[in-house]
């Protein structure tokens, strides 16, 4: 607001006055980018009373208003009569009691000839008077919430700080002591500082202003004027100033009543702190509680925190809004607390919940036990631990009066809470853990784990259990295992023989005296020779066999070369199924080496495991690339010699035998002449004995085709004899 000659209060509420001649921006605001919205201007000059003297302190004496996108008004003294002149736009609007002035976004209203009001659509309002006798406007400003921090000008900036109202446009701020406006002549700068705009086209003064200070006009004053001035203005300095600087009483009461108006206005527009916590305190006797009091003032004034009397023990609050409080006892009492800005204030009267808990009782702030003060100070129940009972749990409880033994049984008190003795447990029943607490009949059922295997059944009896397995299986109760040799499925096939064992089986061939470890299956040496040399050989050999055989393809190895093997060749040993023979290992690497860098492949079949050797015992056969040897005591066996031990043992009784039967023959038979035809046998026996590539007829090379997708057809195989 301005007012008198020249006094201002701030937005934030910052009193204080300024002594100048020339145009000022008394209130400026900007939008959220920074630029200029609305502009206030004003116009000083020298005082006029009657419009005959002229006294040197300045006043307003005319307002030019702004607006982006609505207009101008400007406010006059009325040269012919003691009223206002209002333009909009420059165009003169008579001004009439009560006459309203519509316009877009904005109106005009005058409430009397002295008093008109520029009302705009956002809320914002500037209404201006004209004081009684003289040419002084005074102006109040109510500016939206909007506008918040978003301020310049003579009225200082909005933040609710009244340390930085006074704000120039460079960004320094006229700093004071203990929020006292600064000195009249640093305020000279404050003043200055905006720059006004072009609204009121007015002339620069032709003589400056000679200003007298507040202190040098009581300094000039005598005690007793002072005093009696200080009581008629009911100690407003503002009055005191304007009454000494005019020499008329008339205008200092002029300014005390502006003030009031302004007092009583900013009363019914302030609102009181709005407090929101604490609703309820929640503690405990001879405990101390620390909470804080949450409290905003509308108005963004400074709160103040007090406690009403009386008021309890043990009590404190700062001026921060922390209360402290000690309960002394469960007593009623009754908590106040007044919350302050500079107008109005709020009481807060939260309800206090105490607890009183004895012998380790827990706070049930949920469950009341007594009520005091209207319901301001409740005592909560407790929980109590077990041996104790009552309301604050400070007896101590029977505990035999639930019975909590077995049925029957006797129960008998200890001297500690929540102790107790039981008898022994009825006859045909045992207890578990406590005597006499909890008897049971069956030691196989909960709460006992069950004592036996999973897969035997429990049998109870007097203080003890018998366990037998199930039916189908074997064992003492406690281990309990299944025959699952009992299911043909279990090994492969039949070529397996299944023994059973605690926990699983052993799956041994049948067909094999040895304990090697590599099954039931044919093992095979492979050698091949690749086009280029290259050290992957057996990882490459072992994804072709795989690609062709898949799960009838187990594993392979390389063997180490050893002397007498030829240059060039890599040997490996691989193991596939049973009913896998060599001969088909070997065409099917024929048919895929043009796709695979093979130059030449050879396969040799194990014939120690093939069973094709024809070694006599003791002498073992051991298989060798291209055939078998006889050792026998570490030396080799000649083949021609086991030969001819079966030709002279078996071949020679044969014969004797067969003559025999031949002389008898043809004694008991009349004569006949007989053509003698050589015995016809089956083709597959006469060509049994032919060198390979083999009799493919020979039922024993039958064989189950496989799918083999990677084979190729209509190509010649080129057949590859090995040297010996």
């Amino acid at each position: 607001m301005v007012f008198g000659s020249l006094h201002f209060i701030t937005v934030d509420g910052s009193e204080y006055s300024f002594k100048a001649l020339g145009e000022f921006v008394i209130l400026r605001l900007s939008s959220t980018t920074g630029s200029n919205i609305f502009t206030l201007q004003g116009q000083t000059d020298r005082l006029r009373i009657d419009s005959k003297q002229i006294i040197e302190i300045p006043v307003m004496v005319r307002m030019a208003a702004f607006h982006q996108g609505i207009g101008k008004i400007e406010w006059r003294c009325s040269e012919e009569e003691d009223g206002l002149q209002v333009f909009v736009d420059d165009v003169k609007v008579p001004v009439t009691v009560v006459v309203y002035l519509g316009e877009k976004d904005f109106t005009v209203h005058c409430t009397s000839v002295t008093r008109c009001a520029a009302v705009y659509a956002g809320g914002l309002h500037v209404v201006v008077w004209r004081g009684v006798g003289s040419n002084q406007l005074a102006a109040l400003v109510e500016v939206p919430q909007v506008y918040y921090n978003r301020t310049v000008g003579l009225l200082g900036l909005w933040s609710t700080n009244r340390s930085d109202d006074f704000l120039m446009s460079d960004g320094r701020i006229l700093s004071s002591a203990d929020l006292n406006p600064p000195t009249e002549e640093r305020l000279q700068y404050f003043g200055l500082s905006p720059v006004p705009e072009s609204l009121l086209f007015s002339q620069p003064p032709l003589v400056p202003l000679v200003p007298t200070s507040t202190d040098q006009l009581l300094r000039g004053t005598g005690p007793a004027e002072v005093e009696t001035l200080l009581r008629a203005c009911e100690h407003h300095i503002q009055c005191v100033h304007d009454a000494l600087a005019s020499g008329s009483s008339d205008l200092g009461l002029q300014t005390l009543d502006t003030m009031k108006q302004y007092q009583q206005r900013a009363q019914i527009y302030n609102m009181p702190p709005i407090v929101t916590e604490p609703t309820v305190i929640r503690c405990k006797v001879s405990s101390t509680v620390k909470i804080q009091v949450v409290a905003q003032d509308p108005n963004g004034d400074p709160i103040t925190y007090a406690l009403v009397q009386p008021r309890p023990p043990q009590t404190f609050i700062g001026s921060d809004g922390y209360l402290t409080w000690t309960p002394l006892s469960t007593q009623p009492v009754q908590l106040t607390i007044r919350i302050s800005d500079e107008l109005t204030s709020s009481l807060l009267t939260p309800i206090l919940q105490v607890c009183n808990c004895f012998n380790g009782g827990t706070c049930q702030y949920d469950s009341i036990a007594e009520n005091h003060q209207k319901g301001k100070f409740q005592v909560v129940g407790c929980l109590c631990p077990k041996g104790f009972s009552g309301v604050f749990c400070g007896n101590i409880s029977d505990v035999c009066q639930g019975k909590p033994c077995f049925r029957g049984v006797n129960c008998k008190s200890d001297l500690k809470p929540d102790q107790f003795t039981c008898g022994v447990c009825p006859n045909n029943t045992f207890s578990m853990g406590k005597e006499g607490y909890k008897c049971f009949e069956q030691m196989c059922s909960p709460p006992f784990p069950f004592p036996c295997h999973k897969d035997a059944t429990c049998q109870s009896m007097k203080d003890t259990y018998n366990c037998t397995c199930k039916p189908g299986y074997d064992g003492n109760g406690h281990n309990c295992t299944i025959d699952e040799c009992a299911w043909l499925s279990t090994c492969p096939n039949a070529k397996y023989e299944c023994k059973n064992k605690p926990g699983s089986v052993d799956c041994l061939c049948r067909y094999q005296k040895t304990s090697s470890s590599e099954g039931c299956n044919n093992v095979f040496n492979v050698s091949v020779n690749w086009k280029r040399t290259r050290p992957d050989g057996l990882e490459k050999l072992i994804d072709i066999l795989w690609m062709g055989f898949q799960n009838k393809f187990y594993n392979a190895s390389k063997k180490i070369l050893q002397q007498g093997s030829i240059l060039g060749l890599d040997e490996y040993r691989i193991n596939v199924s049973s009913d896998t023979p060599h001969w088909y290992v070997r065409d099917y690497l024929a048919r895929v080496s043009s796709h695979f860098d093979i130059r030449a492949i050879e396969v040799d079949v194990d014939e120690c495991k093939a069973k094709e050797s024809v070694c006599v015992p003791p002498a073992i056969c051991t298989n060798t690339y291209g055939g078998y040897r006889c050792i026998c005591n570490g030396t080799d066996v000649d083949e021609t010699q086991v030969v001819l031990r079966l030709v002279l043992g078996i071949g020679i009784p044969l014969l004797l035998l067969l003559l025999l039967v031949v002389l008898t023959w043809l004694c008991c038979c009349c004569r006949k002449t007989v053509p003698a035809q050589p015995p016809v046998l089956p083709d597959y026996i006469q060509e049994q004995y032919n060198p390979p590539p083999f009799n493919y007829s020979d039922p024993a090379l039958k064989y189950n085709t496989h799918c083999s997708p990677r084979i190729l057809d209509n190509i010649t195989i080129t057949p590859r004899y090995r040297l010996r």
